[in-house]
């Protein structure tokens, strides 16, 4: 009987970043809490693979501003005369990972715009959150003026979620493996790097008060109920990173919003699979 292939998971905690973690926290909780929320806040960043170097060939690159945060993006256009299409990566991604749906869009006449957030891929930046990448949005909506249809990946997607929250012209939003509680993702951080539960309560209450937030406002799930316009939620059912019962809550919780589940993809062969991007391109086509 041939063996069911495992699907990779998430980046591995090093064994000695959490003894060092670990070590810090039992001298200093706090010391032990600001250093995580730095690793937190620090994105990885990996060797751009041949395929997305070769999609490189048919955009045009450009560095954009974004002066909220005072930082520079760099940001990959395929220009057409279509509908006009903001692509979003997830955290540790980059522009270029959405390459299949781009050239995908591009073939059906759609003008695409994707980007590297800040502190990844070529962009500016060493730390980033949440609030920076809607910043990103905001300065990309400003500069090529408003998109007509958003799609994100993982945190790409829960960043579109909240911008359109606040104020957006969108005829479709997208969302492929995307999170949904801002706390379940503190919560698996930390227990990740083998840090007390304690700590992650700490963390949130630092961010909270460093950038004067609400992290729970912040959920995808909570910022979608009252958004109408038409969203499609793509995940997969065997996605590691994150599990497909964020998608499921988020649907429960948006009032125009349609769920596709996969099978097999996990969370990053989803952005090339070919039913998900025809799913994709119907979904935008469709009036």
């Amino acid at each position: 009987m041939k063996k069911k292939k495992k699907l990779k998971q998430g980046i591995a905690v090093s064994r000695w970043l959490k003894q060092s973690l670990r070590l810090i926290e039992g001298i200093s909780p706090e010391l032990g809490m600001r250093v995580a929320a730095h690793i937190f806040s620090k994105p990885l960043k990996f060797k751009l693979p041949e395929k997305e170097r070769k999609a490189l060939v048919h955009c045009h690159q450009a560095w954009v501003a974004v002066p909220e945060i005072n930082e520079t993006i760099m940001c990959f256009e395929w220009k057409n005369k279509g509908e006009k299409v903001l692509l979003v990566h997830g955290w540790s991604g980059r522009g270029t990972q959405l390459y299949a749906i781009a050239e995908s869009l591009y073939k059906k006449g759609c003008h695409v715009i994707s980007f590297d957030a800040p502190a990844h891929g070529k962009s500016t930046g060493k730390i980033t959150n949440m609030l920076q990448w809607g910043a990103a949005i905001k300065a990309l909506n400003n500069h090529y003026d408003e998109f007509d249809v958003y799609i994100g990946h993982s945190l790409g997607s829960m960043a579109i979620l909240k911008y359109c929250e606040q104020a957006s012209n969108a005829k479709k939003i997208i969302t492929i493996g995307s999170g949904d509680q801002m706390r379940t993702i503190f919560d698996n951080f930390i227990m990740s790097v083998g840090l007390k539960p304690k700590t992650s309560e700490r963390m949130k209450t630092y961010f909270q008060d460093k950038y004067n937030i609400n992290i729970n406002e912040y959920d995808a799930s909570y910022v979608v109920r009252q958004q109408q316009t038409p969203t499609l939620i793509i995940h997969d059912e065997d996605d590691l990173d994150i599990d497909v019962s964020c998608a499921v809550n988020i649907h429960k919780q948006h009032p125009n919003a349609t769920l596709m589940v996969t099978k097999g993809l996990g969370h990053h062969r989803i952005l090339r699979d070919e039913e998900v991007i025809h799913k994709v391109l119907s979904f935008i086509q469709a009036s």
